[in-house]
Order: C-alpha cells, then sequence, then structure tokens
C-alpha cells in the first residue's frame, strides 16, 4: 500500500479491519478486505495463533494494536499491568498503536516508546450509554491533540437521529485527523456517513464477530464507501 503516513495526512477514509476472535485468524488478509488490520489484544491474548498471524500478516497490511480498558469495551478485565504487557510483547510489530484516553498516564512508556519508533499513535474514546455534547466533544479531541496524538478516535452512543449531528460537528475544523463513529441502533448508517465527513479510521469486523456495536464486516464497508464514492 502506499505510505502510510502519507495516506493519513490526506485524510481519506481507510477502512480498519478489527480482529478480535480466533475465527479471525484463520485467513491471510489483503487491500481488498480493508487498509489496516486492528488486534484486540484484550480479546486474543498473546497465544501461538496470534504470533503465527502477526509474522505472516504484517508482511502485507498494517497492524494496529490495541488492548482496551475493561470500561471502554475492553475483553477480559485485564490490569493495567497486563495491558501493559502485551502491548509491549507486540510492539515491534505494529505500526499503528490505540489507547485510551484515560489510560495515557498509566501507560505513559509505552505511548512514548511508540513515538520513538516511528508508530502512528491514536489516543481513543469511548462512551457506550450517551452522546456527548458538542463542548464535551470537542474538549477530548482538545485534550488527545496535546497529548500528541496523531489521530483522535471517538465512539459514542447515538440515542437518535439528531445525534448524528454530533459527528458532523466533530469532524468541523478538528485539530488533528478524526476517526468517529456511532454505536447503537443507528451505528451503521452513522458509519458510513462519518466516512463521507472525513473521518480516517473506520471500523469493520473481520471473521464473524463485531468489536463494537453496530460494526459492518469489514469488507461491506470497503464496498459501501467504494460504491458512495464513485456514484
Amino acid at each position: 500500500m502506499e505510505n502510510l503516513a502519507t495516506l493519513l495526512q490526506s485524510r481519506q477514509p481507510l477502512v480498519v479491519g478489527s480482529a478480535g476472535s480466533e475465527k479471525a485468524l484463520e485467513t491471510l488478509y489483503s487491500e481488498e478486505d480493508c487498509d489496516l488490520i486492528e488486534l484486540r489484544l484484550d480479546s486474543l491474548g498473546n497465544g501461538d495463533s496470534v504470533h503465527h498471524f502477526v509474522r505472516r500478516q504484517r508482511l502485507s497490511l498494517p497492524l494496529l494494536l490495541t488492548a482496551r480498558h475493561p470500561d471502554e469495551g475492553g475483553m477480559n478485565q485485564l490490569s493495567i499491568r497486563q495491558r501493559a504487557e502485551i502491548l509491549s510483547e507486540f510492539l515491534p510489530a505494529g505500526r499503528l498503536l490505540d489507547i485510551e484516553l484515560r489510560s495515557l498516564e498509566e501507560l505513559g512508556d509505552i505511548w512514548e516508546r511508540a513515538a520513538e519508533i516511528g508508530m502512528v499513535r491514536i489516543a481513543s474514546w469511548h462512551d457506550f450509554t450517551q452522546c456527548p455534547s458538542r463542548e464535551q466533544l470537542r474538549d477530548i479531541v482538545g485534550e488527545m491533540a496535546s497529548a500528541g496524538a496523531d489521530i483522535a478516535k471517538c465512539a459514542f452512543t447515538l440515542g437518535a437521529p439528531s445525534d448524528c449531528q454530533r459527528i458532523a460537528e466533530a469532524l468541523e475544523d478538528a485539530p488533528l485527523p478524526l476517526s468517529v463513529m456511532g454505536m447503537g441502533p443507528l451505528a451503521p448508517a452513522s458509519r458510513l456517513l462519518a466516512t463521507h465527513l472525513g473521518s480516517i479510521l473506520n471500523y469493520g469486523y473481520l471473521g464473524e464477530a463485531a468489536t463494537a456495536p453496530g460494526q459492518w464486516p469489514a469488507n461491506l464497508l470497503r464496498e459501501a464507501i467504494s460504491y458512495s464514492e464513485s456514484s
């Protein structure tokens, strides 16, 4: 694929295939499936199958490392120490790193190491219960920019169609490339809307199980984006 940094700076919509199950590791993916692969290490762990997948897949698509906080959708109730250990183990294989805004202080060493080795750093924030106000979202993205994030990722619940306006507001004059998405019943439509408005990383799932509410299958999301761009 093109140089990753160039793609990110262009702010064209990229599809992230999120792998969070053993089933998702059984396939070797290509650019026809997605642009990047997110390894949900909080769900996958660090077994032989994960290492085997990484050795094969890192040669063809960039890997995004995530070990999600339990309060923001993370699996297996991993402690901060466990999350630090698994991220450190896979850090040399990753091209991108995602750490929640709330975890940046506790995982500061890994955040800094990622910068030192040239990884793209994503600061993320998730709300599984409600939609934030415009001001709250602006403040969150501002904190992420101040922390040195290359990309800000914000995912929140959409309770009513009018909440989709928050996606448009978030992407207006954002101080850094933004990945924004809705969760809940309105999520599928909102995620496609976000790609049109400038969301740079757009998440779908690999395998048979979504890793967040409202995700499309990654290859179907890619097809939908390509179709809408050509029509």
